[in-house]
Order: C-alpha cells, then structure tokens, then sequence
C-alpha cells in the first residue's frame, strides 16, 4: 500500500512538472505581452504609402520566450508571418538577460532576477541558468536558427554591406525582413570589456548600457543610484565605437545619457522609451 501510495505521489509531482514546462513559459509571455486587437480603419492612402516605406523597429523580446519564430501567434511581439505582413525591412531583437522581482519604473535593486527561473522553465541549456553572458549568446544562437530554417525569409544583419542587399533585394520585390541583435543592457559582460568582443562575435551590432537597474557599466533611469558612467562603462562605449557597435541609451539615466553624449565620436539611438511631454516618470 505504502509503495502504491509512493508511486502515485511521485506520478503527480512527475505530472505536475511537465505542465510547468510545458504551460508555464507561454502562460508566462501571454500574461506579460497580451495582444489586445483594436480596431480601426486604415484608408487606402495610408496602405499606399505604408508599402512604399522601409518599416524599421528598434526592439522586441521575442528572443526570450519559448516560442517559434518563424510560426505565426497570436501572443506576444512578432514573428516573421507578421513581419512579412507588416512589411518590416528591419527588426531589431533584444538580449534581456535579467529583470528585477517588482520591477517598477522608479526604483529597483539589482540583487533580484525574474529570468533565471524563465530560462529553467524554458528548458535552455544549463549554461545559461547561471550565466548572463551564456544568456546572450543562446538568443543569438536561436536566431541563426530561425534564420537557417527560414528558406530565406529571415536574414541576420551583421554589417551594413548585409543591409544594402537586403533593402536592394526588397526593392526587386523579394519577401524578406533583416534581423539585427541588441542587447537590454550590458550586464551580460559579466564585468569584463573583453566579453563585448564575444558578443560582437556572435552577431551582436547594438546595446543598451542598462536595462531596468544600475549596473557595473551604468546608471539606469530605473535604478537606486541612478548613477553615470562608469570607468569600465566609458571604456565600453570607446570599444563599442571601435567595433562598429551602436550605443543605445534607451533605459539610461539622466546622468548616463549626459556623459554617453559628451565622449560619443558617433550616432547613439534611444531605440525605445517615452517622452516626458507624456510619459513623465517620477523616476526622472
């Protein structure tokens, strides 16, 4: 009796953690990137002339969630049907490799991580359960996936010859949409300069200084200190010139923005955020 009891005990845990691996990422994005459908009615000019442009986004986290790419959904951000639809030439893909618990505009400390339960519950490789790094350098590796398995539709950008090609050959009228990874602040570097160049390495062509805390490369907007630049942060920015690397100061605090600004030898983009006409924080 005993060992039936046991047994039966140990079928539903074993039950209960395939429904969490199974149910719980999807449940997870479609909590956090619900899909509300509004209508509206677009008049033939505006269809007219949406065909004509070369659509650009600047970022999406599709990478994060275990979900294909490449099959259409009715959760979350994009996939390569909807791009296709939506006549996207260009889509930028985040790296987030880690949220503070209570994540909030205001304040958050850095001591916390959403993410770390995300990527067991996905089932990633056990390199990436404890390394933010290995984080980035999975979704870099999902996306040379979607792209290979995409009969073309789908093309990584890692320079800007790649770029020219890409818009040359939808000007001829070929289905396609470019695929560029950023990174959701660079506490993936783990610390170390010479972890940008492995990033860059793996297709990396753009990168937030910090996400939703502050880091050991910079303040954040969203962070206790709210902090500038720091030393190990003004050498980034300097490699990151060097390697052809694009700064974005999106989630940057104000003090971070204003010294980004005065050492920058080139463009910087503000890749996704709210103006303070707005979207005023109290944060700010």
């Amino acid at each position: 009796m005993l060992r039936k009891i046991l047994g039966a005990v140990l079928g539903l845990v074993a039950l209960g953690a395939i429904l969490f691996f199974v149910l719980a990422p999807g449940l997870i994005e479609r909590g956090m990137n619900t899909v509300e459908p509004v209508p509206f009615r677009i008049s033939p000019r505006a269809q007219a002339l949406h065909a004509r442009l070369q659509v650009a986004d600047m970022h999406a986290d599709t990478l994060l969630w275990q979900r294909s790419l490449l099959a259409p959904a009715h959760q979350g951000q994009v996939d390569l049907p909807r791009l296709l639809k939506g006549n996207y030439a260009l889509q930028i893909f985040s790296s987030v490799t880690k949220t503070p618990a209570n994540q909030n505009y205001d304040a958050n400390p850095a001591n916390t991580d959403n993410i770390t339960a995300l990527t067991i519950a996905d089932l990633q490789p056990p390199r990436t359960w404890t390394s933010l790094l290995q984080r980035s350098l999975w979704h870099a590796q999902k996306l040379d996936r979607y792209a290979a398995a995409s009969n073309g539709q789908l093309r990584v950008i890692r320079s800007s010859a790649q770029l020219d090609r890409l818009l040359a050959d939808r000007a001829e009228g070929a289905k396609v949409v470019g695929a560029m990874l950023s990174i959701e602040g660079l506490q993936d570097l783990e610390g170390k300069l010479a972890n940008l160049d492995t990033l860059y390495g793996a297709g990396f062509r753009m990168a937030g200084l910090a996400h939703f805390f502050d880091n050991d490369v910079a303040g954040s907007m969203h962070g206790e200190a709210k902090g500038g630049l720091t030393p190990l942060g003004r050498q980034v920015v300097r490699r990151m010139e060097a390697l052809g690397m694009i700064v974005d100061i999106a989630h940057a605090s104000h003090a971070t923005i204003a010294e980004v600004l005065a050492i920058a030898r080139r463009p910087v983009v503000a890749s996704h955020g709210g103006v303070q006409a707005t979207c005023r924080s109290t944060a700010i």
